[in-house]
């Protein structure tokens, strides 16, 4: 988890910088922005560190060399002498912009911040942060005239949005520092530049990333595979999909055999879900482990994930929460329609 309640912004160096393939604009500052309002910087500190909630952890990497990763060669530059901010954002804003070779990048401020006593995971730490404003918001502003009110419209960035983010944390340099990223407004593959190019960062394989990697892999399990196969009914997909849920939600260690035995059950089930978990690591490049501790931050996605819902044409949703004895399914061919029919004990 994250805690930042105590940090603070030892210095800010504002950029801008557009996409390189369109010769959009690129300037840089020609020093660190100077900022005495204490309130001002309360409100940066929000919208910059706010966004980040889940402790999603990625690496800086590199094909060859880790020290040939700029950021990562930035960065370390910057954490060995912090008086070096601003060169380090010129740096770093220059790398940008010979990233930034897609028409679509749209132009933006780019603030890389200096910070000061983060806590992850219980680990007191400086960051260097780096983030990109790129969205512009229409605000009006209403003001007091002589003869009454005058109201004027305004261009301007939204304080509760951001749309790129980065924090380098200073721990674990050797195997790429402990990086966090995220990038709320673009989502198609052409967009990709700000955690494959620029940053060159991959997903750490922690417990967070196996839990996370798992809840997907069942989800997908679910829909890709059990969806097409007309032997298993939806309510035994929708039961499939609560008891993953509250398997991990309630277990501590997963086990992928124990997972299987109490969670799946079905011998031909399972051999399409080991299958289809082969398969799946292979075309995402990912490496999902037999066993390891379940995490209770990633464990909270699934609740959000696994729908337990029946869509019947458009005029039902039957939710089913457990019971699955309970529900049957089958065809009334006198009014040729399908029907479920439903046994309780009491009406809520």
């Amino acid at each position: 988890m994250f805690d930042f309640s105590e940090a603070t912004i030892q210095g800010i160096a504002i950029h801008r910088v557009g996409s390189k393939a369109r010769e959009n604009e690129f300037t840089l500052a020609k020093g660190l922005t100077q900022i005495h309002d204490a309130d001002l910087l309360d409100l940066l500190k929000n919208f910059f560190l706010s966004p980040f909630k889940q402790p999603e952890f990625y690496s800086f990497s590199h094909e060859s060399e880790l020290t040939m990763n700029e950021v990562y060669s930035y960065s370390q530059r910057y954490f060995d002498d912090t008086n070096t901010l601003f060169e380090q954002s010129v740096n770093i804003a220059k790398h940008l912009h010979q990233s930034s070779s897609h028409q679509n990048i749209k132009d933006g401020e780019l603030y890389v911040v200096g910070l000061k006593d983060c806590v992850i995971e219980g680990e007191l730490v400086d960051a260097l942060g780096l983030f990109k404003s790129e969205t512009k918001d229409t605000f009006i502003k209403v003001f007091e005239q002589t003869n009454g009110f005058e109201v004027e419209k305004h261009q301007g960035i939204n304080i509760r949005k951001l749309d790129k983010g980065c924090l380098v944390f200073n721990t674990e340099k050797d195997f790429g520092f402990k990086v966090v990223a995220i990038d709320n407004t673009n989502k198609n593959d052409e967009a990709r530049f700000w955690k494959e190019l620029f940053l060159r960062i991959k997903p750490r394989e922690d417990d967070f990333y196996q839990t996370s990697g798992y809840i997907n892999l069942c989800k997908d399990f679910v829909k890709d595979v059990l969806y097409q196969d007309s032997k298993v009914d939806r309510t035994e997909q929708v039961t499939l999909l609560n008891k993953t849920r509250d398997y991990f939600s309630k277990t501590d260690v997963f086990d992928q055999q124990e997972f299987e035995e109490q969670i799946i059950h079905k011998p031909e089930v399972v051999e399409q879900f080991r299958e289809y978990k082969d398969a799946y690591q292979a075309e995402l490049g990912c490496n999902l482990k037999d066993s390891f501790t379940i995490s209770i931050d990633a464990a909270k996605q699934a609740k959000k994930i696994f729908k337990s819902v029946i869509k019947l044409d458009k005029n039902f949703h039957l939710y089913i929460h457990g019971g699955r004895d309970r529900v049957e399914r089958g065809f009334d061919h006198d009014k040729g329609l399908n029907f479920y029919k439903l046994f309780f004990d009491a009406e809520g």
